[in-house]
């Protein structure tokens, strides 16, 4: 799965409209009153309609493509010029997922209704019209300090992705993601879906308290996901800095390093290992080498299988690191049986520095 980090006014808009799904507390918090107070001065007729009736899929002319460099003017010019056909079919999709058919009578359906009476050209550009007035209204006085602070979190995550890789990363974003196996796992009070996605666009956004999701079934858009930052509701990244506990074990080795040093209590081999943490066997074979060369692992061969497991040194450096992180010594890991004593051992090689932990792809 690849993964695009996106800076996106009109992303941004659509998720505070709550356009995608979300867990079930939301995700605008004290925001949510100015936004409908927005919306109604304005009278903006259709965001307020497609909010109300939104029943998990999203006409993808509403949102971004996620491709940069990305703007307001470029991004509501997406909008207003979507092809008549798109809008059409997107809309039919729509329409029956909100169930229009049982409540054809409703304020908000009638609102829709009589608005692609005129075509679908001129129903673009109406909902344009009104994403730029919503703009106006409500985003382009907090857009400056939000735009520095994606900017900001978006370095930090290209960063930790290079060092410890896309997995840890994505699972860092919010406590309710979890990804492994090339799929996203959102799992709450109210939601637990796997989401297979070739291509998912990162959204952080400082005015969500939760995660959204925009999921394409049909994969014209893609998957589009937004993450707080800057909230309590994210779970602590151990890289980012904040006040917590120094781990200077982390910092010697690398976050990598000590990922796999802490689930090497058991004996594993370099294809568990890549698997349990979703990297690939040559950044692990890499890791492993270097915390063999320090003396931090030993090595045992059984038939065609390598097993790496920690030595006695290593089990007292993790036991002092569990000790002032308040981390458990293999940070939840399933214990794994030691290799066979009859299994036959590779000489372990000492030597000095390991240097900084590799780089894992997107």
């Amino acid at each position: 799965m690849g993964a695009t980090f996106v800076v996106s006014p009109l992303a941004q808009m659509g998720f505070l409209l709550n356009f995608g799904r979300t867990s079930a507390d939301g995700g605008q918090g004290k925001e949510r009153a100015a936004i409908r107070e927005t919306l109604m001065r304005r009278d903006l007729q259709l965001l307020m309609a497609f909010r109300h009736e939104m029943r998990g899929y999203v006409p993808g002319f509403l949102f971004a493509n996620g491709r940069p460099p990305s703007s307001l003017e470029a991004e509501l010019h997406q909008v207003a010029s979507a092809p008549s056909g798109v809008v059409a079919r997107q809309m039919d999709r729509f329409l029956k997922r909100a169930g229009v058919e049982e409540r054809p009578s409703s304020v908000e359906t009638k609102s829709i209704m009589a608005a692609l009476e005129s075509g679908e050209r001129s129903f673009a550009q109406r909902v344009a019209w009104e994403l730029g007035q919503f703009w106006t209204g409500f985003m382009v006085a907090r857009w400056s300090a939000m735009r520095a602070l994606m900017e900001g979190d978006i370095r930090h995550r290209a960063t930790s992705m290079a060092e410890r890789g896309l997995s840890v990363t994505l699972n860092s974003l919010h406590a309710s993601l979890c990804y492994g196996s090339g799929a996203l796992n959102i799992q709450d009070e109210r939601s637990c879906r796997l989401f297979e996605s070739k291509r998912i666009v990162l959204h952080p956004s400082p005015m969500q308290t939760t995660w959204a999701l925009r999921h394409d079934p049909w994969s014209e858009g893609g998957t589009h996901l937004a993450y707080p930052i800057g909230t309590s509701r994210l779970r602590r990244d151990p890289t980012d800095g904040g006040p917590t506990t120094v781990d200077p074990l982390g910092r010697v080795i690398g976050q990598a390093r000590l990922l796999l040093l802490l689930d090497l209590g058991g004996s594993r081999t370099t294809t568990e290992l890549a698997e349990r943490h979703h990297m690939t066997a040559s950044t692990v074979s890499y890791h492993l080498m270097r915390l063999h060369r320090v003396g931090l692992l030993d090595r045992t061969r059984e038939g065609s299988k390598v097993y790496y497991q920690r030595t006695p040194e290593a089990d007292r450096l993790v036991a002092r690191h569990g000790r002032r992180t308040g981390a458990g010594a293999s940070e939840g890991a399933v214990p794994v049986p030691r290799v066979p004593s009859g299994a036959v051992s590779i000489e372990r090689c000492r030597s000095l520095g390991v240097s900084g932990a590799g780089v894992s792809g997107v």
